[in-house]
C-alpha cells in the first residue's frame, strides 16, 4: 500500500489509509482534501513566481474514501494576483470547494514598526516524535485507535492538547500528498492547518466536543523547513458556534493564520 495520502491514476485521485479521519474507514480527515486540493492548484497558481497567500477550504460534506476527481477554474488570472478554484467530487457529488489567492512577490525594505511580530513559540525539543491521537490520549481525552492523518502525522508537544481549548505543537507530514510528487512547504501547511482544531480541540463536558466546517490559511511568507509550529486556540458560544484561531510558525518565527469556524458535535466512544 502507499504511505502517500492519495495514488493518482489518470483523472482520478485514490485515498489510502493514511488520509482516514479518526471516526470511521468510510471517510477522510479534513486535512486529506485540503492537502489533495492545494497540491493540484498549485502548478497554476504559482506560475510566473507567484507566491499562496490565502487557502480557503469549505467541507461542504463528508470525503469519503473513494476515487476522487478535482476540477480547476481560473476566477482571475493576471500579472499580480491570481485566483483559483478548485472542486473536489466523489463520483458527481461535490464533497468541497478551494479557492486559492496567489499574489505578486516585490522585494521592499519594511521599517520594523511596520513588520510581523516575532512568534513566542518555543523551539522544538529534539526527542519523540508522537502522533497528535497518541498526544490527545495522554491529555485524558478519548483514544482514536483508528488509522488515518491524525496517526499519519509525526508531532512533538510543547503544551495543552487536552481538550481545553489550547494547544501548542510542532508538526510535520512524513509521507507525499500524492505519490511520486514532492510537497512543498506551503501545501504542507494547506495540509495540516485543519489541525487546529485537534491541536485545540474544546472538550465542552465528556460527551461534546466540536467540528470545523472550513479552513481559513493565510500566509505571508512560505515557510521554511521540515517542521510547521501549531499555536491553537478554540473558544465558543453559548448556541454551540466556535472558533478556532491557530498561528503558524517556521523556526524564524510566525508565517501565517488559520481560522476555523466550530459546531459543538456529540463525541462517541469507538
Amino acid at each position: 500500500m502507499s504511505t502517500a495520502l492519495f495514488r493518482r491514476e489518470g483523472d482520478l485521485y485514490y485515498p489510502s489509509e493514511n488520509a482516514q479521519g479518526p471516526w470511521s474507514p468510510d471517510y477522510l480527515h479534513g486535512g486529506s482534501p485540503a492537502g489533495l486540493l492545494a497540491s493540484v492548484l498549485e502548478p497554476a497558481g504559482t506560475e510566473g513566481g507567484l507566491r499562496l497567500a490565502r487557502f480557503s477550504v469549505d467541507l461542504l460534506r463528508p470525503v469519503p474514501t473513494a476515487p476522487l476527481s478535482v476540477r480547476v477554474e481560473a476566477v482571475r488570472d493576471g500579472r499580480r494576483l491570481r485566483l483559483l478554484q478548485g472542486d473536489l467530487f466523489a463520483g458527481e457529488v461535490l464533497v468541497s470547494r478551494a479557492t486559492a489567492l496567489y499574489l505578486e512577490q516585490v522585494p521592499l525594505a519594511v521599517p520594523e514598526w511596520a513588520r510581523f511580530e516575532p512568534g513566542v513559540l518555543p523551539p522544538r525539543e529534539p526527542g519523540a516524535e508522537a502522533s497528535l491521537a497518541e498526544l490527545a490520549a495522554r491529555g485524558g481525552r478519548k483514544a482514536l485507535p483508528l488509522p488515518g492523518l491524525h496517526h499519519t502525522v509525526a508531532v512533538t508537544l510543547v503544551d495543552g492538547v487536552a481538550g481545553r481549548g489550547r494547544g501548542r505543537v510542532w508538526m510535520r507530514l512524513p509521507v507525499p500528498v500524492v505519490e511520486g510528487q514532492g510537497c512543498s512547504p506551503s501545501v504542507q501547511a494547506a495540509t495540516l492547518s485543519d489541525f487546529g482544531n485537534g491541536v485545540g480541540q474544546l472538550q465542552i463536558n465528556e460527551n461534546t466536543g466540536s467540528i470545523n466546517a472550513d479552513i481559513s490559511l493565510y500566509l505571508h511568507r512560505e515557510p521554511q523547513g521540515e517542521w510547521l509550529g501549531v499555536d491553537a486556540r478554540a473558544r465558543m458560544h453559548t448556541n454551540g458556534n466556535g472558533l478556532v484561531e491557530t498561528t503558524l510558525h517556521d523556526e524564524h518565527g510566525p508565517v501565517g493564520r488559520v481560522l476555523q469556524a466550530t459546531l459543538a458535535m456529540p463525541v462517541y466512544a469507538g
